[in-house]
């Protein structure tokens, strides 16, 4: 019996030193150890032993045993160490070596967009601020001067966070997707850090009839100036200054008196399209951007309402405050003469391609 023991031991260890996969290590593995294997036969005839010969023949059978275990584990190791060897050898690169990336990538319209503009207004000294895109009722609507019962709330076409989360709360704790920045102003001022001078560029949300001009998610950038003395003077010069810059000289502005809760007083403002160039026609059909009146609304622009400032503790007999918000998407669609803000949330490789 000690003699098969140690016959089976030299043949497992001969076969053992010819494996290279691990699919034959798990063979090699059901050949000497499973019940059918050939260890258990052997064991098989350990009953017609003596009891003597019983107490030397099984701490030799559970030594081979443990034997071969350990060497196919060893072995599996060992191929998996080489086999990664083999994938680092024939997969190694130069990291620091220069290749040639042009036309691997295109950047979106609208990333464009949003990066010129922060240029432009980082030049003219003002900091970029963000904040999170799920927000409370208090910092998006309270605190701007939009209480829950107030009509003004129905321009805002809402997405709620789920009643089951909302219904626990207090009115002005409830949360949804913010509709526009402007509770990013709300956080700095409530820092108290004057002056401000910060821009707010991000996605906002709201639940409206897509066209054109509208998508229910998009994306805004907002102004905000705190300081002394300041004028809705100061807030036309600045906001000339970064149109004229972004879509060129030749762009007109057109300041129409609005109504804002948050404000007072207060300005839509449209520009000259530049899609349609005033013909008030794009390839033969009334120009879908401006709908055929030149006018494209691209933002709001405001001086902040005292009961705002008064609500973020900052007197309003000492600062005033200019804010405006604009439409990134519309913006980049006159930019780059793209008749439809759509466009940009369709994946459209033929469009994206071009930038």
């Amino acid at each position: 019996m000690k003699e098969k023991l140690i016959n089976l031991k030299n043949e497992f260890i001969e076969k053992v030193n010819q494996i290279n996969t691990l699919l034959e290590i798990e063979n090699l593995n059901k050949e000497f150890l499973w019940k059918s294997g050939k260890l258990q036969e052997i064991l098989k005839w350990l009953k017609d032993l003596s009891v003597d010969e019983k107490k030397v023949i099984w701490p030799e059978a559970n030594s081979l045993r443990d034997f071969i275990w350990i060497e196919l584990e060893n072995k599996a190791k060992q191929i998996e160490e080489q086999r990664f060897a083999n994938i680092e050898k024939e997969e190694k690169i130069d990291v620091t070596a220069d290749f040639e990336t042009k036309g691997l990538w295109h950047k979106h319209p609208i990333s464009i967009t949003s990066n010129l503009l922060e240029e432009i207004f980082i030049s003219m000294w003002f900091k970029v601020e963000d904040g999170p895109q799920v927000e409370n009722e208090r910092l998006n609507f309270d605190m701007l001067n939009i209480p829950d019962n107030h009509p003004a709330r129905d321009v805002w076409d809402t997405f709620w966070i789920s009643d089951d989360i909302n219904k626990d709360l207090q009115s002005w704790e409830k949360v949804l997707l913010r509709t526009h920045t402007s509770p990013v102003q709300i956080r700095e001022m409530l820092k108290w850090n004057l002056p401000i001078k910060i821009i707010v560029p991000g996605r906002v949300f709201r639940y409206e009839q897509e066209d054109a001009r509208h998508t229910c998610n998009f994306y805004q950038l907002e102004w905000l100036v705190v300081w002394e003395k300041v004028t809705f003077w100061d807030l036309k010069g600045t906001l000339e200054t970064a149109m004229k810059k972004l879509l060129w000289e030749k762009t007109t502005l057109r300041f129409r008196p609005s109504i804002f809760p948050f404000t007072e007083p207060s300005a839509e403002i449209d520009v000259s399209c530049q899609i349609c160039s005033g013909t008030w026609e794009k390839n033969g059909k009334s120009c879908s951007m401006c709908s055929g009146s030149w006018w494209v609304e691209l933002l709001g622009a405001w001086m902040v309402h005292p009961k705002v400032l008064s609500g973020a503790w900052i007197d309003p007999e000492i600062y005033s405050g200019f804010a405006f918000g604009m439409w990134i998407d519309r913006i980049a669609a006159q930019r780059f003469g793209v008749n439809s803000s759509r466009m940009f949330y369709q994946g459209r490789l033929k469009l994206n391609e071009q930038f």
